[in-house]
């Protein structure tokens, strides 16, 4: 009985440390201490200028089986593991490129790089939507926008698994893009923990959770069918014009149609509310998705010419404001502008995306 006093305080206390989650869900734990494969990196002369700044880069590093599967890496020589920051390119989820980083982001690159931070920038799968009276079929089969999605999230953990090769902090990773590439961020940004512990591949097993989020020009949920919420202020004066404020009818106005249902991965118009379409919506509804203990989030947006109705929905400053509403309304930290005089949105801090991202990564 005495050991048993004696005993029964140490073992609650392994208990109550046992059972216990103090970890914040909104940062990946450090990977195992296990030594990894070592990444076969080729290094060329970087495509932008760094001057006084000492960096290897590396092009076309493969991170998956797709032909698109390819990453830039910016390397600073800093004797300590650096955060990284990740670009990722616009395009409607049809095109663009990594190279969009190198052309319209290089003082990002060497702002980063100057705060010893790595940073990549990577390319993903992208879906062909058929012209109509194409096979819209064969385009839903090609797995939405969920299959670009996806390939974001691996290239995140393969740097991950990847990380003593690129001597990178694995804790404190950022993301940021353009358009698609902002809704991928945020998608990322908002979205459970993609690892998969059991997985037999040992690169799935990393964690998708970032450290922060910088979003410019996105969209603010890839649910499309709820963007007649969103875009209400916008659309409700212009009715009579319009013909209707439901996003079906709008999309069908603007002669995109396949490329709604290529983007959500179903076959027509009526599978839209199929259950398993609709799980799939839910999936990447990036606000529904968003709740407090997710990373900080950077959004700026601006409202396109009135010339080009497509860009104008994707790009509309009432995107930027939605993703601003509701993290305040969750109580997710974040930095939000809106562009346009019509609906403003100007953040009290001033702050800027470069240093929001450094200051959740450094």
């Amino acid at each position: 009985m005495q050991l048993l006093r004696v005993l029964a305080p140490v073992l609650l206390g392994a208990t109550l440390v046992a059972c216990s989650d103090s970890s914040d869900s909104s940062r990946p734990s450090s990977p195992a201490q296990v030594p990894r494969p070592t990444l076969d990196l080729t290094f060329t002369t970087a495509p932008i200028d760094l001057p006084n700044i000492s960096a290897k880069f590396s092009a076309d590093v493969p991170y998956g089986d797709d032909e698109r599967n390819l990453f830039d890496i910016y390397l600073p020589e800093c004797d300590d593991p650096t955060p990284l920051v990740i670009y990722i390119h616009g395009g409607g989820f049809t095109g663009g490129d990594k190279s969009s980083a190198h052309n319209n982001f290089a003082d990002d690159v060497r702002a980063f790089l100057q705060e010893c931070v790595a940073y990549a920038t990577i390319n993903y799968t992208l879906l062909t939507v058929p012209e109509e009276g194409g096979d819209i079929v064969a385009a839903a089969e090609q797995g939405g926008v969920l299959t670009s999605l996806q390939d974001t999230a691996q290239a995140l953990q393969f740097m991950r698994y990847y990380y003593e090769s690129l001597n990178l902090d694995v804790d404190n990773v950022a993301l940021y893009g353009v358009s698609a590439g902002a809704g991928a961020s945020l998608w990322l940004g908002t979205r459970d923990d993609l690892a998969d512990p059991d997985n037999a591949d040992e690169i799935l097993r990393e964690s998708t959770r970032v450290s922060a989020v910088g979003a410019l020009v996105t969209q603010s949920t890839y649910d499309i069918i709820d963007w007649g919420d969103v875009l209400l202020p916008l659309t409700a004066p212009l009715e009579d014009i319009l013909g209707s404020t439901d996003i079906l009818t709008l999309v069908n106005t603007l002669g995109q149609t396949n490329y709604l249902l290529t983007f959500l991965g179903v076959p027509s118009v009526e599978a839209l509310e199929d259950q398993a379409t609709l799980d799939y919506r839910a999936e990447v509804d990036m606000l529904e998705l968003m709740d407090a203990g997710d990373a900080p989030i950077y959004v700026e947006n601006f409202t396109t010419s009135l010339e080009n109705p497509v860009d104008l929905f994707l790009h509309h400053a009432l995107h930027g404001i939605a993703i601003k509403e509701r993290a305040d309304e969750v109580g997710l930290e974040s930095v939000g502008y809106s562009r346009d005089p019509a609906w403003p949105l100007e953040d009290p801090s001033g702050e800027e995306l470069v240093p929001f991202l450094l200051r959740h990564i450094r």
